[in-house]
């Protein structure tokens, strides 16, 4: 009797460690859910949910987005020693935002978030961590090597996207062409796709970055059919 009880006595306190240390690793949190989800694909989903009305969730890239892109790339075309029509260029920036699915953007500020998934081609073998690790930093890279920005501060690490295998996270600061900047990408891998989710975001009101943290921690990706 003594020695069942002792038995239950130590089950007892296992339990109480797994559940807080569960509790203390955000393990036991609950998933997300979310109010709105769009369809990127037969077989995937994305959830998410807008902390109020100031964001918009389009398929499309907004305007200033396009002007802006199509600003980047008449400067790069300018180096090259190229020219282009304003409206071949603006054509050029269209078809390359067109690569993301979703982009959730506030309309007054133009602090937005580029949504993009990208499937395994036939035999491509799933990403290791590692591999998905090395993806994250290779994009940080590439941040500090771009024209006109400057004074970058880059910082990677692990993060979570419910619905995927492995996500990992960079978040940097710098100026692009004088004006402060704060960026945050998320790369990941829900088989069979790779996703990166680009946040844009130059300062102009502080409650765009709250509010964006929020949107992030919402994002869920479901894929059907098997395909996991």
């Amino acid at each position: 009797m003594l020695r069942s009880m002792n038995a239950t006595c130590y089950i007892g306190r296992v339990l109480m460690v797994m559940v807080t240390l569960c509790l203390l690793s955000g393990g036991c949190a609950p998933l997300p859910q979310p109010a709105q989800t769009v369809s990127i694909a037969p077989d995937l989903e994305l959830g998410l949910t807008l902390p109020g009305d100031r964001w918009v969730v389009a398929e499309s890239a907004p305007d200033f987005l396009v002007a802006d892109r199509a600003e980047h790339l008449e400067h790069d075309l300018v180096k090259q020693g190229k020219s282009a029509t304003s409206e071949q260029i603006a054509e050029m920036a269209s078809k390359r935002l067109a690569g993301s699915e979703v982009f959730i953007f506030n309309p007054s500020t133009q602090a937005r978030l580029e949504i993009d998934f990208s499937a395994l081609g036939p035999g491509e073998a799933f990403p290791s961590a590692g591999a998905v690790s090395r993806s994250a930093r290779f994009a940080a890279e590439s941040l500090e090597g771009e024209e006109g920005i400057e004074e970058v501060d880059v910082r990677t690490g692990r993060t979570k996207v419910y619905g995927s295998e492995v996500a990992y996270r960079l978040d940097a600061g710098y100026r692009a062409h004088g004006e402060d900047t704060r960026f945050v990408g998320v790369i990941g891998f829900a088989a069979p796709y790779w996703f990166y989710f680009y946040y844009t975001d130059s300062l102009r009101d502080p409650l765009d970055r709250e509010e964006m943290e929020g949107i992030l921690r919402s994002l869920t990706v479901t894929v059907r059919d098997g395909s996991k």
